[in-house]
């Protein structure tokens, strides 16, 4: 074969920086599965779109004072993961995000309440980023909708049970769900639970906090103000009793007594028309489900209150259909839902997602004035584009 017939090597970049120090543990159990968790966060920090050369045998054994045995065979961990290939010369790779893999790590079960997925962005939102991450990594997943009462009379426990997931990652699972996950973990399948601090009597791995962000969002309305006046939007149907209590510890923290107007089933063209003319600082929807309503069933009413007031979405942002959307500003509570779905997928490959001992809490980011465009979608029913 001559040089022109030859297949030319991809060039895979080495650039991931030092090793860091050596490890501070005792027995060579706790140095082994201490160095195999360093280098797996090496690893999944250190991954990119393309494969990238990683630490050589030799090298991490003499950083870290180990056999070249050992740290072959948590090399050989590492390549049964999915993190790790060797090709030839010794070489190891870190392999790209979108490494193609021959066989699927594990087979992972969403379920979504069907109409927060329609309606509300920020739910929507994580599913998104968390099946893409699934991908990218190598998991299997499947959405499984349901309505309330599916999750209360096992219909939903069945569908899953169908699937024959692996595992669950539930986004804030109910009371309702409580009876489905016990029967789900009888049967073996591991459920994780993304749900907001605070939520009572339903044990999760992974928490959401808004309260720093809601202090931030009513510290700039106030700015040094004593005398602020803040209407607070109340339903009896559309709740959000974490985020709800949240709120009002933080407003009494700052010393605000907040206006409350509570929507009942009347008319809710005439409720927002009447918020269009109070006289207020601004407006707090606390609850996403209730400002998605109001943006469905009057996407008309909701932009013209958006131009005559400061509003803030506290659960998140609302799309609103129908309409182009308004050159207005809004203030918004969101969590960085790629950030999160990165961290937990990351944990689902290191199996710490499952270690119930352990606790990860997100924060979410206030985002203060900010065009409504960058959080809505305009939403419009597709036009035909057959012939006929």
């Amino acid at each position: 074969m001559t040089r022109s017939d030859t297949v030319p090597r991809t060039k895979v970049s080495r650039d991931l920086g030092p090793l860091p120090h050596g490890l501070a543990l005792s027995s060579a159990h706790s140095k082994t599965e201490g160095l195999l968790q360093v280098l797996r966060s090496l690893a999944l920090k250190n991954q990119r779109e393309q494969p990238r050369v990683f630490y050589s045998l030799r090298e991490v054994a003499k950083r870290f004072r180990m056999p070249v045995s050992t740290v072959a065979k948590i090399y050989r961990d590492m390549e049964h993961e999915g993190l790790l290939s060797r090709v030839r010369g010794s070489k190891t790779v870190l392999n790209g995000l979108r490494y193609n893999r021959r066989r699927v790590r594990a087979f992972v079960g969403l379920p979504a309440l069907l109409a927060n997925f329609v309606a509300i962005p920020d739910y929507r939102r994580f599913f998104i980023c968390i099946r893409r991450q699934l991908w990218l990594r190598g998991f299997a997943s499947t959405m499984v909708f349901f309505r309330p009462e599916e999750a209360a009379d096992g219909t939903l426990r069945d569908r899953l049970k169908e699937h024959e997931v692996d595992a669950v990652i539930w986004l804030f699972p109910g009371q309702s769900t409580k009876e489905s996950i016990l029967r789900l973990v009888d049967m073996g399948v591991r459920v994780v639970g993304v749900s907001s601090v605070g939520t009572p009597n339903l044990p999760s791995r992974y928490f959401l906090w808004r309260e720093r962000a809601i202090a931030t969002l009513v510290g700039d309305w106030q700015d040094g103000t004593s005398s602020i006046h803040i209407t607070v939007i109340d339903s009896k149907e559309y709740r959000s009793v974490v985020t709800e209590e949240v709120l009002r510890v933080t407003l009494q923290n700052i010393g605000i007594e907040p206006n409350i107007r509570t929507f009942t089933d009347g008319d809710s063209s005439v409720f927002l028309r009447d918020l269009c003319c109070i006289k207020t600082d601004g407006i707090i929807f606390p609850v996403a489900g209730l400002a998605s309503m109001f943006a469905f069933q009057r996407p008309a009413e909701i932009t013209d209150l958006l131009r005559a007031q400061r509003v803030a979405f506290i659960d998140g942002p609302i799309d609103i259909p129908f309409v182009d959307l308004p050159d207005v500003s809004i203030d918004v509570v969101t969590f960085d839902w790629q950030a999160v779905a990165e961290s937990i997928v990351n944990e689902l490959i290191t199996l710490e997602a499952f270690d119930d001992s352990r606790h990860t809490i997100f924060d979410a980011q206030a985002h203060l004035r900010v065009p409504l465009r960058s959080f809505s979608e305009p939403i419009r029913p597709l036009r035909s584009t057959g012939s006929a």
